[in-house]
């Protein structure tokens, strides 16, 4: 049987921070799977065994014991990787007993007030490395990364100033689709790059709702309906608007079908490929503001993703089964690092290998296909499958870990001492 606990301020504390804990994990991108047994956790250690949460992608509600007062706190806007990292570490101390719970909520009003380390201009710069290294990878003729160089400066702007007006903020989606795919289109047009489609993309995958499938469908596959449902949903509505930007160019410009036709153009040479995953972490570096202590780890979980896709995909000629042995590589060693390291979060070593997975860049070519009548029902057949192989792999993945956990974290307090 639960007892009331005797002090009401350390109930209304411990209340508070737990329902910011989940809400600041939430805005990281977690799973709320995830969340909720992390905030259990928490829970347990401040002297609240019974704390009862429920987490969705927009709002969090918490309960310290059954039949006792609820409290309900929005999930705020998204976090970047320097802000996900600190959360990481709050949480770690206040779990390991580090920090008391009113440093913690100090703490988190300090997380939540650090401004961006780089001026606007350097954030430009790593958003351009960022898609100029993944047409290193998906399409790299020199023209095609031109074209992808300068399609990243023009969103990159228009990102800047959909955060200071509303309404343009809601129709993102489709002006940078629709001024990427102007750009990639109208060079097609004039015989100057072939597969249009491959490079228009590398410039709108910092706005592409790929993590958001996955983690979707990986909610589903745990149980939390509600979460993974709505966030599927809502990153197929995103994808359809992306298209509709996408359909939009092609109509103005009046290109052919050849535009949309899902081909790889020929490189300079396979020294391109790790070319372009150093631009990736160095470009996430500068525009998501990725520690630079963590540079080493995230930039070791990406090359081993990368082989691990490349060599999935090349043995069994399936995108889907790269997709699947990149996802296992992507979360099993992160995993393992954040048990060996306390230091590194999994989540923030994960996200740049996850960037290179791009689910969502399929699933937009899948629906533009189909919205000019290029693609059929088989095309988006193949991209939901790409989306619930990597969600399959991430699971996989992380259950690998699990049984390692326990051995690495001995290790990890026995180097310690």
């Amino acid at each position: 049987m639960t007892h009331p606990h005797p002090d009401p301020e350390g109930s209304q504390l411990t209340r508070t921070v737990l329902l910011r804990m989940a809400g600041e994990l939430a805005a990281s991108g977690e799973p709320v799977v995830d969340v909720e047994r992390a905030v259990r956790s928490l829970g347990r250690g401040a002297g609240y065994p019974d704390v009862q949460v429920a987490t969705s992608p927009t709002a969090v509600f918490l309960s310290l014991s059954a039949g006792s007062a609820a409290s309900i706190a929005p999930v705020r806007g998204p976090l970047r990787l320097d802000q996900c990292a600190a959360v990481h570490a709050v949480r770690h101390f206040l779990d390991t007993g580090r920090l008391t719970l009113a440093q913690a909520d100090q703490e988190l009003d300090a997380i939540r007030a650090l401004p961006h380390p780089y001026p606007g201009w350097v954030r430009h710069l790593g958003l351009m490395g960022v898609s100029v290294g993944l047409s290193l990878i998906l399409q790299p003729g020199l023209p095609n990364v031109a074209v992808a160089a300068l399609g990243s400066v023009l969103v990159s702007l228009l990102m800047t100033q959909a955060g200071r007006h509303t309404v343009l903020g809601s129709l993102l989606p489709s002006l940078a689709a629709f001024t990427a795919a102007l750009l990639a289109f109208g060079a097609y047009q004039l015989d100057l790059l072939d597969g249009p489609l491959r490079t228009l993309i590398c410039p709108l995958a910092v706005l592409l709702p790929g993590a958001l499938l996955v983690t979707g469908v990986s909610e589903l596959a745990q149980g939390a309906m509600v979460a993974g449902a709505s966030r599927v949903f809502y990153g197929m509505v995103q994808l359809g608007l992306f298209s509709l930007g996408v359909v939009g160019a092609s109509m103005v410009l009046g290109v052919d079908e050849g535009a949309f036709a899902n081909v790889r153009v020929a490189g300079p040479g396979i020294w391109v490929a790790p070319l372009g995953l150093v631009l990736i972490t160095l470009g996430l570096t500068l525009a998501e503001a990725l520690p630079w202590s963590l540079l080493r780890w995230s930039g070791l979980v990406l090359v081993l993703t990368f082989a691990a896709q490349l060599a999935g995909q090349q043995s069994a000629s399936s995108l889907p089964i790269g997709g699947f042995t990149g996802a296992v590589v992507a979360s099993f060693v992160p995993s393992l690092l954040s048990r060996v390291r306390e230091d590194v979060p999994r989540l923030v070593a994960f996200l740049p290998s996850f960037w290179l997975l791009v689910p969502g860049t399929v699933g937009l070519m899948g629906v533009s296909q189909v919205g000019v009548g290029s693609g059929g029902a088989a095309t988006l057949l193949g991209a939901v499958g790409i989306v619930a192989s990597i969600a399959l792999g991430l699971l996989i993945g992380s259950a690998l870990a699990l049984p390692l956990s326990r051995p690495a974290s001995t290790w990890r307090r026995r180097g310690a001492q």
